[in-house]
C-alpha cells in the first residue's frame, strides 16, 4: 500500500501560492490600465464637477451646485429624453439581430451574401456613415430623387427638417450601422452551442421558432446580456458622432443627446465644471441601467 509523502501538503500549498502570485502578476498590467485610463479620469471628472472651471484658470469650488442646475436645465433634460428615444433601437437590435443570426446559422440560401451585407456597415467608421447618411437624406439626395423619378414627388421632403423625422432618421442609421455587430456576436454564441440540442428538438417535432426561443434563447442569455448592454450604452453614450455629422444637434436642440450637451458645454461655452457634472450623471444612469438589465436577463442570479 503506497503512502503519501509528508511533504505533499506543503508542496500543494506552495504550488497554490505560486499560482496566485503569477495570477496577480499577470493581472497587474490590466489593473494598471483600468486605474490609469478609467478610475483616475472618473475621480478627476467628479472632482471637476464640484467646481466652476473654464479649463484655463484654477477651479472654483462650489459643491453640488452644478448638479442642482442640471435638474432644472431644460436643454439637458431634453437631451436625456432624446437618449431614451434613441434607445428604441435597443430591442430591435437585441431581438432582430437574434432572429437574423439564427437564419444565418441555419444557412438559408444566400446566407454568405446576407452575412456580408449585414456586417458591411460595421467596417466603416461612424464619421463615414454619418456623411453618407447626410448626403442620402438631403432634399437633392437619392431618396427624394427616386421618389420624384417614379412620380411620388408628394412624398419627397426634407428628412432632417423636423424634430420627429430627424430623430427617426438617426435611429434608423444607428440600427443599420450597429446591426452587424449584434448579429456577429449572436452567431459566435450559436456556434459555441452543442448542435445536438437543436437536433433533439427537431426530432421531437419542434419548429424553427420554438428552437430559436426555447432552445437557443435560454442558452444564449450571456450573449443576449452582452448585446443588450452594448446597445444600451451606444444609445446613451455613443451617439455624438452621428448627431454631430448628420444634424449638428438640430433642428434647434431637437436631436441633442446628453454627450452632445457635454461636448457643447465643455468646448463651445467653456463650462468644463458643468460639463463634468453632466458626465457624472450620464455615467450613473448608464451604470444603473446596465445593472438592472443584467439582473433582469439573469433572473436576479447575479
Amino acid at each position: 500500500m503506497s503512502r503519501s509523502s509528508p511533504y505533499a501538503p506543503h508542496r500543494r500549498q506552495r504550488s497554490a501560492r505560486l499560482d496566485r502570485f503569477w495570477g496577480v502578476l499577470y493581472a497587474v498590467p490590466a489593473l494598471a490600465f483600468v486605474i490609469i485610463f478609467l478610475a483616475y479620469p472618473l475621480v478627476r471628472v467628479f472632482g471637476y464637477s464640484l467646481t466652476s472651471w473654464n479649463g484655463i484658470g484654477a477651479p472654483i469650488w462650489q459643491g453640488f451646485h452644478n448638479f442642482g442646475a442640471l435638474v432644472h436645465d431644460p436643454v439637458f433634460l431634453d437631451a436625456l429624453r432624446n437618449n431614451v428615444i434613441y434607445a428604441i433601437s435597443v430591442p430591435i437590435e437585441v431581438i432582430g439581430a437574434l432572429v437574423i443570426a439564427y437564419l444565418l446559422h441555419e444557412r438559408i440560401p444566400g446566407w454568405r451574401v446576407f452575412r456580408s451585407a449585414f456586417f458591411l456597415p460595421a467596417v466603416y467608421s461612424t464619421v463615414v456613415i454619418g456623411i453618407i447618411a447626410g448626403v442620402i437624406l438631403q432634399t437633392t439626395g437619392p431618396i427624394d430623387g427616386s421618389l420624384r423619378a417614379v412620380g411620388l414627388s408628394s412624398l419627397a421632403k426634407n428628412w432632417l427638417g423636423s424634430p420627429a423625422d430627424a430623430r427617426t432618421a438617426i435611429i434608423a442609421i444607428v440600427i443599420w450601422a450597429n446591426f452587424g455587430y449584434s448579429v456577429l456576436i449572436y452567431l459566435a454564441g450559436m456556434s459555441a452551442l452543442d448542435p445536438q440540442l437543436a437536433e433533439a428538438a427537431r426530432m421531437d417535432g419542434a419548429g424553427s421558432w420554438y428552437i430559436l426561443f426555447r432552445v437557443y434563447g435560454p442558452n444564449l442569455r450571456g450573449v443576449m446580456q452582452l448585446v443588450l448592454v452594448i446597445n444600451t450604452v451606444t444609445a446613451f453614450a455613443y451617439m455624438f458622432t452621428y448627431i454631430y455629422v448628420i444634424t449638428n444637434g438640430g433642428p434647434g436642440f431637437s436631436t441633442y443627446s446628453a454627450e452632445y450637451f457635454i461636448y457643447d458645454k465643455a468646448f463651445t461655452f467653456g463650462q468644463l465644471g458643468y460639463a463634468s457634472a453632466a458626465g457624472v450623471v450620464l455615467t450613473l444612469i448608464i451604470a444603473v441601467l446596465g445593472y438592472f438589465q443584467i439582473r433582469w436577463i439573469t433572473g436576479g442570479q447575479q
